[in-house]
């Protein structure tokens, strides 16, 4: 079997979408399968890079394009129409060329952009190529802009393409119920997937002071960092010897909020913003952290999704505490696999962190239980094996 990903994230490096996707191609891989990335808008970070066909450019056995690249002019309407509309037309022109060398059976489109969806998937039917449409949040605007619903058209648009799209994958059975209410599409869930061999190496001892450490995209209707800052300052003047470490690249208005909260709870010397770091720095950091965190508010937004990290977080065994939103619970178990409070509340998190930092060798405990948990049911060769055989029989029913 041959499969390939169309997708608008970065790749190797990015966030958390980048790391699902390099994670189960990374599976399917080991489990015999061809893949390629095809990437229609990379980033400007890899604007420079011009990787277009069969050039032996991969990542853990992944081959991956950039066949569109920036479209650069003076004009600024110019580059936005580039940017909107060539890049997808060269990368579907990309993929064409690479089916008539070799057979791809499935492209599992990684992207919810209506003009993307009604060029690719055609494309696909056209070609003899089975498509899948694959999203881990529900669309814009809900996810962007917080709201509880889409506009009608939009909503009927989705439907029409995912009906001749026809096979799905979920990240959360929110996500299935809500693009496939009807029960036309075959779909597949795919909550979490983590290469837990990332974090079984042997680091080195952490030097310094320690840390609870929070990692992600750092997006405030995403991730209620903010919470998490007004529960350690709670905390901070009892445990003088464990600072909070905040991992990721938010934006500018973001990044602002979080320095004035820090601020204004006094703990410039005590929570700091360590920024992005690459992939594969990313175990070290987790593992040698004393506490990980996490928070999500309660939103629609939180309702579909899954935080990706949470599975890097059981892997390194460390004491793990969450807000219980969305459909964590329905996998990981409060006081036996990590802890959980309900979300938007401060005194809540704060009173649980107290209680894992008071019972450190009993939260390790569960800390162990945890990626006991996560190696049995969501490690990489287990999800691909899933996923392979979603795809083998979706392909033979074409």
């Amino acid at each position: 079997m041959r499969v390939a990903v169309l997708c608008n994230y970065p790749f190797p490096e990015g966030l958390a979408a980048t790391t699902r996707i390099r994670t189960y191609l990374k599976g399917l891989v080991e489990y015999g399968v061809s893949v390629d990335v095809f990437v229609y808008n990379p980033g400007a970070e890899y604007s420079s890079e011009k990787l277009y066909l069969n050039n032996g450019v991969t990542a853990e056995g992944i081959p991956y394009h950039y066949p569109g690249g920036k479209m650069y002019s003076k004009c600024q309407l110019v580059r936005v129409i580039g940017n909107l509309f060539f890049n997808k037309w060269k990368t579907i022109f990309c993929m064409y060329k690479m089916t008539k060398q070799e057979r791809i059976d499935a492209l599992l489109i990684a992207d919810d952009s209506l003009p993307l969806l009604y060029l690719a998937v055609p494309f696909c039917r056209l070609v003899g190529i089975k498509p899948v449409f694959v999203t881990d949040e529900f669309p814009i605007p809900i996810r962007v802009y917080l709201k509880e619903k889409i506009p009608y058209v939009k909503r009927f648009a989705y439907d029409i393409i995912l009906r001749l799209t026809g096979s799905a994958i979920f990240m959360t059975e929110q996500l299935s119920q809500y693009y496939n209410a009807n029960g036309k599409l075959r779909s597949y869930i795919l909550p979490t997937i983590t290469d837990t061999s990332r974090f079984s190496d042997s680091l080195e001892e952490p030097t310094g002071r320690k840390y609870l450490c929070y990692m992600g995209n750092m997006e405030l209707s995403k991730d209620d960092v903010i919470n998490i800052i007004r529960a350690f300052s709670r905390l901070a003047a009892r445990f003088t010897d464990v600072d909070l470490y905040l991992y990721g690249a938010p934006s500018i208005q973001d990044r602002d909020r979080v320095v004035i909260e820090i601020a204004e709870q006094k703990l410039s010397e005590r929570v700091f913003l360590k920024g992005k770091i690459r992939y594969s720095e990313v175990p070290g950091v987790l593992n040698n952290a004393h506490v990980l965190v996490s928070a999500q508010p309660n939103s629609k937004r939180a309702q579909g999704g899954f935080p990706t990290k949470l599975g890097e977080y059981l892997a390194t065994s460390n004491p793990i505490l969450l807000t219980d939103v969305g459909e964590i619970s329905s996998y990981v178990k409060n006081g036996v696999h990590v802890y959980m409070v309900p979300p938007e509340n401060t005194i809540a998190y704060a009173e649980s962190l107290a209680y894992i930092l008071d019972h450190y060798s009993e939260a390790c405990a569960v800390g162990l239980k945890g990626r006991e948990y996560v190696c049995q049911h969501h490690d990489y060769k287990v999800v691909s094996l899933g996923l392979l055989k979603f795809l083998e029989e979706i392909t033979d029913s074409k």
